[in-house]
């Protein structure tokens, strides 16, 4: 087993895999451990395997590590113009609105909503509205446009159509 620490957190990992430079940390006096590896501005991703992965912290990661941390929810519904209207009709406070495509054709919107409870009251409100998750391309995409041609997205398996 491996211990990697961030952010006040331990984690005891199988495997660990670095793509950044990093650097060493010489503690003799400490029982336990001799010395450590320390690395800056990274982003930790825990597998399935129980396998570390540490990367590069993009803009767009810190981003979303801000969003989770705030507490802000990012929300996609196929109606703009419901979407709009309850959000100033609830005075829901909001990022953007943004228009992205899907797969076939279709539009979707997204936002940010700063204050979790203001989603349940959108919940009511808005019909087809959920909540996006920040591995989802969608997620991406509202930070960056371009991430769906750039990763070569097959967004068709991503909607949410039945037909």
């Amino acid at each position: 087993m491996w211990v990697v620490k961030t952010k006040g957190k331990t984690y005891y990992v199988e495997h660990v895999e670095c793509s950044v430079p990093w650097s060493t940390k010489e503690t003799p006096d400490n029982s336990h451990t001799k010395g450590s590896i320390k690395v800056k501005d990274c982003l930790l991703m825990i597998d399935d395997s129980n396998c570390a992965n540490i990367s590069k912290l993009t803009i767009f990661d810190k981003v979303r590590l801000r969003n989770q941390r705030l507490g802000i929810t990012r929300v996609i519904t196929r109606y703009g113009i419901e979407l709009g209207v309850s959000l100033e009709k609830h005075k829901i406070k909001h990022g953007p609105i943004k228009r992205v495509g899907g797969g076939c054709g279709s539009t979707f919107y997204i936002t940010d909503i700063y204050e979790e409870q203001d989603y349940t009251v959108l919940a009511l409100v808005v019909t087809e509205v959920r909540k996006l998750m920040p591995n989802e391309p969608y997620y991406k995409m509202y930070d960056d446009p371009k991430y769906a041609n750039e990763n070569d997205i097959d967004l068709d398996e991503y909607d949410e159509d039945d037909d």
